[in-house]
C-alpha cells in the first residue's frame, strides 16, 4: 500500500492512487498478455521445378456457350514464380481454443458458386457447423452439385439458372470433400469442413496464412488433390508438428518436388530441400516436417 502523507487529505489520496495504478503497468500488461495467447503460422510453397502447361479439358457440353471458354485443368496450379496454389494446411484435431476475434470475424456463409462452367473457387474451407454453404449458379444454363462428405448427409442439388442453394455440414471431415458436377464432368472442386477456422489454403503464389493459433505444440496437416498427402521420411502423410508462438511463426519456403505430384509413387529421398536453422523448433510427427528453404 502506497505511504499516505499525513498533510494530504485521504479523498485525494485515494484519487491519485487509483489513477496511478490505472495508468501505470497494469492495463497494458493485461492487453500483454491477451496477445501472447496468440501466434500466426505463415509460409510459402514453391514447385521445385519448371511450371507446367495447364491441359486444356474436354469441354463437349452446351457448346453454344463453351465453346469459345478455355477451360483447363485446374489440378495443379503453378505460377509464373513458382509458388503452388491450393495446398491446404490445417490444424488437426479439434481441441484447440479459438480466439474471441475469429469468431467475431467469420461469416455466416461462404459461396460456391458455378459461374463459366467451372466451380469457384476451386479448393475451399469451412467452419462446421459454424457457416453455411451457399451454392449459386451463375451460368445460363441448369448445372448441378454433388458431394459425399463421410458420416453427412450427401447432397445431390439440381440448380436451375439463377438458383440458391444452402448446405450446411455438420460434421468435420479429415480430408478435403470433392464436389462434382453430373451434368458437367469437366467441373470440379473441393471443400474442407473443420470444427475449427484453423485451416489455410495457398493462394496463387504459394503463401498461405493460419491466423491466430493458440500458443503451444500443435500438429497440422497438408494436403493437394495431386497427392492428398506430401508424404516423406520426415513429413508422413503430410503430418508436422510445429510450437506456436505469440506474433508470426514463419516456416518459409518449402519447396515441393515436381515428382511428388505427377504420382502417388515417388522416391522417399530429396522429396524437399534442406532446413535452414531454425528446423530444432519444428516438433516432430512420426518424424517431423521437412522442406524449407
Amino acid at each position: 500500500m502506497p505511504h499516505r502523507s499525513q498533510n494530504l487529505p485521504r479523498r485525494r489520496f485515494l484519487a491519485r492512487t487509483a489513477a496511478g495504478l490505472t495508468a501505470g503497468f497494469a492495463a497494458p500488461a493485461i492487453v500483454r498478455a491477451e496477445q501472447a495467447q496468440w501466434g500466426d503460422l505463415t509460409g510459402r510453397f514453391l514447385y521445385d521445378g519448371d511450371p507446367p502447361e495447364r491441359k486444356k479439358l474436354k469441354v463437349d457440353k452446351d457448346p453454344q456457350y463453351t465453346a469459345k471458354l478455355d477451360i483447363r485443368d485446374e489440378s495443379l496450379m503453378v505460377g509464373p514464380d513458382h509458388g503452388l496454389a491450393n495446398v491446404y494446411v490445417y490444424l488437426r484435431g479439434s481441441k484447440a481454443s479459438v480466439c474471441p476475434e475469429l469468431e467475431a470475424a467469420a461469416p455466416r456463409q461462404v459461396v460456391l458458386d458455378n459461374r463459366d462452367w467451372i466451380f469457384r473457387p476451386h479448393c475451399m474451407k469451412i467452419w462446421c457447423p459454424r457457416q453455411q454453404c451457399l451454392i449459386v449458379n451463375s451460368d445460363p444454363v441448369a448445372q448441378n452439385v454433388a458431394f459425399t462428405p463421410l458420416g453427412d448427409v450427401p447432397a445431390n442439388i439440381v440448380m436451375p439458372v439463377g438458383a440458391k442453394a444452402t448446405y450446411r455440414f455438420t460434421r468435420s471431415q479429415s480430408r478435403p470433400v470433392p464436389i462434382a458436377c453430373n451434368y458437367h464432368p469437366w467441373e470440379r472442386a473441393y471443400i474442407l469442413p473443420r470444427a475449427s477456422p484453423y485451416v489455410a489454403i495457398s493462394a496463387a503464389d504459394g503463401t498461405f496464412a493460419i491466423p491466430k493459433l493458440p500458443v503451444g505444440q500443435w500438429q497440422f496437416q497438408t494436403w493437394h488433390e495431386r497427392t492428398e498427402h506430401f508424404n516423406s521420411p520426415r513429413w508422413p502423410k503430410g503430418c508436422f508438428s510445429f510450437t506456436i508462438r505469440p506474433g508470426r511463426n514463419d516456416l518459409g519456403t518449402i519447396k515441393i518436388s515436381p515428382a511428388l505430384l505427377t504420382s502417388q509413387q515417388f522416391p522417399a529421398e530429396n522429396c524437399f530441400g534442406p532446413w535452414p536453422a531454425r528446423r530444432e523448433q519444428l516438433g516432430r510427427c512420426h518424424g517431423g516436417l521437412a522442406g524449407r528453404t
